[in-house]
This record gives C-alpha cells, sequence and structure tokens, in this order.
C-alpha cells in the first residue's frame, strides 16, 4: 500500500469500503489517465463523498498511489502464478505472452497498461510512481530470467542465452503487445508475433 494512512477515525469509511474504492479509483484512472481523471470522477467512481475521500486517502495523489499499488499486486500475482507454475518453463512463458496478446485483441486492450500509460505520464517529474514503477518492471524481468534458467537447467532453452538480458527483451516486448492493443491489434497477427518471441528461447 501507500503512504496513505488507513488507520480508523471519526467519519472515515470502513476498511472493506476503502479496498472496494482503491479497485474502483484503479478502474477510473486506468481508464482515464492520472491527469485526466477529476475529483468528480473519483467521487462518481468510488462512491465516496468527497470528506471521506480526503479522509481515506488524503488527496487524489495519496488515492493514485494505492490504486497503482493494487494494479502492480494484481499483475504480478498473475504474472508468478504462471511463471512458477510446476512443468515446463519455456510453456509457462509462452502461456504469459499469449495471454497478453489475446488481452491486447480484446476490449480491454484499448485500455493498454496501466503502469506503461503511468510510466509514459508521470515517472519523469514523480518520484514516489517512478520508484514503483522501475521496481515493478525489475521484478518482472527477474521472474522471467527465473523462468529462462529453470528452462535452461531441463534443457528446454538454450544455454547460450543471457538469462537477464532476454528477460529485458521479454518485457519490452509485452509492454510494446499492451501499446499495440490500443491501435486495434489483430489476434492473428499477435499470435504470430508470440511465435517469433518464443524462437528467441531456442
Amino acid at each position: 500500500m501507500s503512504t496513505s494512512d488507513h488507520s480508523s477515525g471519526p467519519g472515515r469509511p470502513r476498511e472493506f469500503e476503502i479496498d472496494a474504492a482503491v479497485e474502483s479509483a484503479m478502474q477510473v484512472f486506468w481508464t482515464r489517465g492520472y491527469h485526466g481523471t477529476s475529483l468528480v470522477d473519483l467521487i462518481d467512481g468510488t462512491g465516496l463523498s468527497r470528506g471521506s475521500l480526503y479522509k481515506a486517502f488524503g488527496d487524489k495523489h495519496g488515492l493514485f498511489l494505492d490504486a497503482l499499488d493494487r494494479y502492480i499486486a494484481q499483475s504480478l500475482e498473475r504474472l508468478l502464478g504462471t511463471l512458477q507454475q510446476p512443468g515446463s518453463a519455456k510453456a509457462a512463458i509462452r502461456k504469459t505472452l499469449m495471454g497478453l496478446a489475446e488481452m491486447s485483441c480484446r476490449a480491454e486492450g484499448r485500455r493498454g497498461c496501466l503502469l506503461v500509460a503511468t510510466a509514459t505520464e508521470m515517472v519523469s517529474h514523480d518520484e514516489q510512481v517512478a520508484e514503483r514503477v522501475k521496481a515493478m518492471v525489475n521484478r518482472i524481468r527477474k521472474a522471467y530470467a527465473d523462468a529462462i534458467r529453470r528452462g535452461q537447467s531441463s534443457g528446454e532453452i538454450a544455454v547460450h542465452h543471457d538469462p537477464q538480458a532476454l528477460a529485458t527483451l521479454i518485457v519490452c516486448f509485452t509492454h510494446g503487445m499492451r501499446t499495440l492493443g490500443k491501435v486495434d491489434a489483430i489476434d492473428k497477427q499477435m499470435r504470430a508475433v508470440v511465435d517469433q518471441a518464443m524462437r528467441l528461447l531456442d
């Protein structure tokens, strides 16, 4: 969570209301961007009053940090849940890439990735956001590097590859797919791109 104070106090929403508000705010920020989201948008989206919102999160920025933390936690949980599953590391990597390719071609793909959008919009002038984005990118890269090493140990992935460099390339690839999703990615083409990316592991 962010540095917002979530201790109880007079007039504060209950914890389950705060949790629901963060989820709703995440959806609003994801759709509209930080600067494109107004206080009215957040009040409408979360169902909290202006006073309750300020008591729970301090301000718009505090709520955004909590929403970004939630997005990061959910995304990392999904990624690790796939990459760390027993069995073929190469198949697990392919599953994550194909999942992103399919997502990019659906309506959800039009929103792109909140992490990528936030990096573009805010990293250059917001230290708290920059720290979160950098930490998340590093965790994604480590997750792929670990999977690549596991694949190398089992003989699935060529041992001459540098796991860290290859993982960085995969991160660039995945973020590129999410960006293409905002401009009408085509399912057949995205699947073909995943096939090409997987050949890098040979």
